[in-house]
């Protein structure tokens, strides 16, 4: 973890937004780039961070998926009034650089 200077506060990413996996061969993952859809980070995959590159497990309309992440960010419930369904977890991470 970052060490905080005195006076900030730690501000937690909740939201993802990704693209879905259409197909993973051979290293080469192929992805549905019409539209970027957006998931809520529950409390105990916090912990340890979902960054931009990690494969997540979710829920859709036809059941679980595999999405891509491109964006992690924190999104403010009482400004947007907006709820997403919950990632459910981290199948893939990142590769450090």
């Amino acid at each position: 973890m970052t060490k905080l200077k005195k006076g900030e506060v730690m501000v937690e990413n909740n939201t993802i937004a990704a693209f879905h996996i259409l197909s993973k061969k051979e290293g080469i993952i192929k992805l549905r780039t019409k539209k970027m859809y957006h998931w809520h980070i529950p409390k105990h995959l916090r912990k340890k961070p979902i960054q931009q590159g990690d494969i997540v497990l979710v829920p859709t309309a036809d059941g679980l998926a595999s999405v891509l992440v491109m964006q992690v960010f924190r999104e403010e419930f009482e400004e947007t009034q907006k709820r997403y369904k919950k990632v459910l977890k981290v199948i893939e991470r990142a590769p450090k650089k």
